[in-house]
């Protein structure tokens, strides 16, 4: 018996919503036909009570509809203050509304243009991974090194969020990040010592891996280079990070020798706390639904030293049970990365002195 009584309440629920829908679309077909009448001043009051139930009233696009009718409405009775409310309230429902210049009037493309209807400003979140190599400025070195001895790059990720503000100029925007960044990078070094008894060249090999931890904060200019679907860009600008922490895993391996000595080293204290960069990018930024999805290429120039020659031998287990000195170098990297930015709005009117 409970079953069917809230199946009953439910279906008569369903259904006076739905009828109220349905009296709102009558309802909107009856404001236009007035308006087409030139009974302006009626539409008002056919509308009010369909705008102002937010629950089952107006749809979306039927709320659109009738703001734009008011709109014009007031425009023709000149009655500008409550022209400029419901110009106001149609933008807020809908952000993405548009004025087609071939079929509105041309007082109500000239309303619409005294507003701000652009985003004011985009978030969002980023994912990607860098390719990081060393670029020695100053080679350090506790024994003789062979030729053989050479930084590689690492893989590792990034992660954090992003925000847009777009310039006046459509094709400008400033860009911001606060990055999560992971550098990786392997180091070998190899040392000969002589020959053995049957003539072989001996060696000693140490093959360290660095991974650094950053708070990043690029900031970057971008520009558009045309208006097409997937609104290619081109940017430049700078990166100012701030280490957590720098471990690296170094090995020791002695050809002729099975033994192979592997230790871990808290690197954080001879690295610079602050690692300044120059940036280029390069990208492509996609609309897709309330924002844009964006694919993007970046190489970062470190323009600071990560650590100095005075911290060279400061860490002496590394020195001396490892045979390894810290050369001074700089980080440069190439990144790609995806992310996802959400339009954010905030339609008002215009400042008479900001007009175009």
């Amino acid at each position: 018996m409970k079953k069917i009584i809230f199946v009953g309440l439910l279906i008569i629920v369903v259904s006076k919503s739905w009828a109220q829908q349905s009296s709102c679309a009558q309802t909107l077909r009856l404001a236009t036909s007035t308006y087409e009448q030139g009974r302006l001043h009626e539409l008002e009051g056919i509308l009010a009570n369909c705008i102002q139930n937010t629950e089952n009233g107006f749809t979306k696009e039927e709320r659109v509809a009738a703001y734009k009718l008011l709109t014009q409405a007031y425009i023709y009775l000149e009655e500008p203050t409550k022209a400029d409310d419901t110009m106001l309230k149609l933008l807020e429902t809908d952000h993405y509304f548009e004025v087609n210049k071939e079929v509105d009037p041309a007082e109500f493309v000239a309303l619409y243009n005294t507003f701000r209807t652009r985003e004011i400003y985009r978030i969002g979140a980023k994912l990607g991974i860098n390719a990081t190599q060393p670029n020695v400025v100053n080679t350090v070195s506790s024994v003789e090194l062979s030729n053989d001895s050479k930084y590689k790059y690492g893989i590792a990720i990034l992660f954090g969020g992003t925000v847009d503000v777009p310039l006046k100029n459509d094709k400008m925007t400033l860009h911001g990040e606060l990055l999560y960044l992971q550098r990786k990078f392997e180091l070998n070094l190899t040392v000969e010592r002589g020959l053995s008894a049957d003539g072989k060249q001996l060696s000693n090999a140490f093959q360290g891996f660095e991974t650094q931890n950053w708070v990043s904060i690029p900031l970057t200019y971008e520009y558009k280079l045309m208006e097409k679907k997937f609104n290619p860009y081109i940017g430049a600008g700078v990166s100012i990070d701030y280490l957590i922490n720098a471990q690296m895993k170094g090995e020791r391996i002695r050809t002729a020798v099975t033994s192979v000595q592997a230790t871990t080293f808290d690197f954080k204290s001879l690295r610079e706390k602050i690692n300044i960069s120059a940036l280029v990018t390069a990208g492509i930024k996609s609309k897709v639904s309330g924002g844009y999805f964006v694919a993007e290429v970046r190489y970062i120039y470190g323009i600071t030293n990560v650590n100095s020659p005075s911290t060279s031998y400061s860490n002496q287990q590394a020195t001396w049970e490892q045979g390894y000195a810290d050369p001074v170098f700089k980080l440069s990297s190439l990144a790609v990365s995806g992310s996802y930015l959400i339009n954010i709005f905030n339609p008002k009117k215009k400042n008479i002195m900001t007009r175009k």
